[in-house]
């Protein structure tokens, strides 16, 4: 496996505890509210002295040897500094500790000097090759929602979240939990897969209350929320824009705008690209939190750019916070942002390359 094929199954075959244990890491914890693992150091005793994100990019942070995300290092920078060890070692011994073959090939190698295999990889008949059936998902009786009242929790409309949109994707509330409810529907059915809270009590880190809590049996990774309710306008546009949250989602559409989807995170996976491309449009649209690296969000599209139009938007304005999304800004600096965003051309795909290359 090449660097990008290791880290994609590191994080699928949910690998990354155990390769911080056996790094010699301790007190490892999984946040799911934030999606990233953290332990201590060998020998040292800050539990965020390692942070690695949970997803196909396994990115580490560390605040002992100030290494910040924007750093763009990840697992296997780590392994190189703990093991003292270079790239291509580290590679090896991943290879080794995972149970897998390793030919010492030149695609083991960190800068895969053809590239070929990597674009070849997130072409269109790659994911034509993937199962399209579709996968069995726990479905849910509509009754559970009787549990909860159905109106508009009134910190959201005060955020812009307006009752006609609360009212298109089910929003409710519920007073004894202090949480808003949000219903995860199949994308193609509707039927319901499960439900989102989110407490609305203030401190909540404070008493150890999750922020979001999510039907465990819902697979977020094969799902796309929005999808259902949006896709009627989508289809009429001819475009989709990506967004990470259920709430940026909801802020647009009361906006009257009905063409994002959610990805209930910040990773796509090929599940999520087939779907889309059963859509038949012309254009996706990136539009992640700011705080991702540009080389993720070149990433993402990268494994979309069989669509005829692959863009993604940047805000190099300082329109937004550091860690906002661009859906959640006022509708006129959204529109400006929507306007100039960046295609993904020749020429971002050799950026994306020479920086696979470097790592």
């Amino acid at each position: 496996m090449i660097a990008s094929e290791l880290k994609e199954y590191i994080y699928n075959n949910k690998k990354i505890d155990f390769i911080l244990e056996q790094l010699g890491c301790h007190l490892i914890v999984y946040h799911a509210n934030k999606e990233y693992y953290s332990a201590c150091q060998p020998d040292g005793d800050n539990p965020q002295g390692v942070n690695i994100r949970n997803n196909q990019y396994l990115n580490y942070q560390s605040y002992t040897r100030n290494v910040e995300y924007s750093d763009k290092k990840d697992i296997f920078d780590l392994v190189e500094y703990i093991k003292n060890i270079s790239f291509a070692q580290s590679v090896k011994y991943l290879h080794q500790l995972l149970g897998l073959k390793f030919d010492g090939s030149k695609r083991a190698v960190k800068a895969d000097k053809s590239m070929l295999a990597l674009f070849q990889s997130h072409k269109s008949n790659y994911y034509d090759s993937i199962d399209a059936k579709e996968i069995e998902n726990q479905v849910y009786d509509e009754e559970i929602l009787n549990d909860y009242v159905q109106l508009p929790y009134i910190g959201w409309v005060r955020e812009g979240i307006m009752p006609w949109s609360c009212n298109k994707f089910g929003i409710a509330y519920s007073y004894k939990k202090k949480r808003v409810i949000i219903p995860l529907r199949h994308w193609k059915t509707g039927k319901l897969l499960g439900i989102n809270s989110r407490t609305v009590v203030e401190n909540y880190k404070e008493y150890g209350i999750k922020k979001y809590y999510i039907t465990p049996s819902y697979k977020k990774n094969e799902n796309l929320f929005g999808l259902y309710e949006n896709q009627f306008t989508i289809k009429q546009k001819g475009y989709v824009v990506i967004v990470e949250s259920e709430k940026s989602v909801l802020k647009r559409d009361s906006r009257k705008d009905s063409t994002l989807v959610a990805l209930s995170g910040h990773t796509l996976s090929d599940r999520q690209v087939v779907i889309l491309k059963s859509l038949d449009i012309e254009e996706v649209v990136i539009a992640l939190d700011k705080d991702i690296p540009i080389q993720e969000v070149r990433h993402m599209c990268e494994k979309l750019r069989f669509f005829k139009r692959v863009s993604y938007i940047y805000d190099k304005w300082g329109l937004i916070g550091d860690k906002d999304s661009p859906a959640d800004a006022e509708n006129k600096r959204y529109k400006f942002l929507f306007d100039h965003r960046v295609l993904y051309d020749k020429h971002e795909q050799e950026l994306y390359r020479k920086e696979m290359e470097r790592k």
